[in-house]
């Protein structure tokens, strides 16, 4: 697995966390796996994709296993709690994955997510025309630092021309859940936003694509994974293999190591230390995928 990771421009990062690159290469001759390795089925590499606020994704020899959709263009994928396998026609895939902050989708092409929660369309199936140009963007060149700088051009062009106050207020809710570990409740996240809490379910659904319920639950798993992550580097270095799951899955506001064990499972399909196990050594940056 090869992974490439640029940034946005400074401009655009409040909406847009990153561009993944990846490519995966083998054939189903050559890729033999074991019988009893779930990444792979009747001979196909399976790929899979953590559950995340939106996204846009462009593959090549993909097919996504959310509604058995072949990928061979832009596609667009609404917020999703369980992990989506992205599964090769014939052991090899490459593409780009654009990972948007919360609401920042929403924000820059003004797509209503709570619309699109759980699925996965094409850009024709949508039938936006800038998402059809974005297609073409990725069609037409091949060289990752190429098509990131034109998806910042793309994206610049949809810059709000004032300021987006409801995407303000979702940014200052968001952070307010990760000040309290996601132990705040709607009423109290209404009261940050300055909005009735009808009116605040209803904007946030809008933005960000999911109730504010779900939304702690994936907020606290992205923030978990991150933090094994960094955990996990960080003993690299020093030559500790140990690591103290007990103690950051609490300090993310899990009860313990059966409660996260238990998301971890219905969200990324792996125990916590599982998923350490095969996200470290094998990808660059497995908040977005794990091989």
């Amino acid at each position: 697995m090869q992974f490439e990771i640029i940034q946005p421009i400074e401009a655009l990062r409040p909406y847009i966390t990153r561009y993944v690159f990846v490519r995966a290469d083998g054939s189903t001759d050559t890729m033999r796996p074991p019988e009893d390795d779930p990444h792979f089925v009747n001979g196909k590499h399976v790929q899979t994709l953590l559950p995340n606020y939106g996204s846009l994704i462009f593959m090549r020899n993909v097919k996504v296993d959310m509604n058995g959709t072949e990928s061979d263009g832009l596609t667009l994928l609404g917020a999703y709690q369980k992990a989506i396998g992205l599964t090769t026609l014939n052991g090899w895939f490459e593409g780009m994955l654009l990972d948007f902050e919360p609401g920042g989708m929403h924000a820059l092409l003004g797509i209503e997510l709570q619309q699109l929660e759980g699925q996965v369309l094409t850009a024709k199936e949508y039938g936006d025309v800038g998402l059809m140009t974005l297609d073409g963007i990725f069609k037409q060149n091949e060289k990752a630092e190429e098509i990131a700088g034109l998806m910042d051009a793309f994206f610049l062009g949809h810059l709000p021309h004032k300021e987006d106050m409801n995407y303000t207020r979702m940014k200052k809710v968001i952070a307010a859940c990760d000040a309290a570990k996601g132990n705040i409740s709607a009423a109290d996240m209404a009261s940050v936003a300055c909005l009735g809490e009808r009116q605040f379910l209803r904007v946030f659904k809008q933005y960000v694509g999911m109730a504010p319920k779900a939304f702690i639950r994936l907020r606290r798993f992205h923030k978990t994974i991150q933090d094994l992550r960094v955990t996990g580097e960080r003993l690299r270095v020093t030559g500790d293999g140990k690591i103290d799951l007990m103690g950051i899955v609490l300090e993310h506001g899990y009860y313990d190591l059966s409660h996260a064990a238990l998301e971890f499972q219905q969200m990324g399909c792996v125990s916590p230390s599982h998923f350490r196990m095969l996200g470290i050594p094998l990808s660059e940056d497995f908040s977005v995928f794990f091989a």
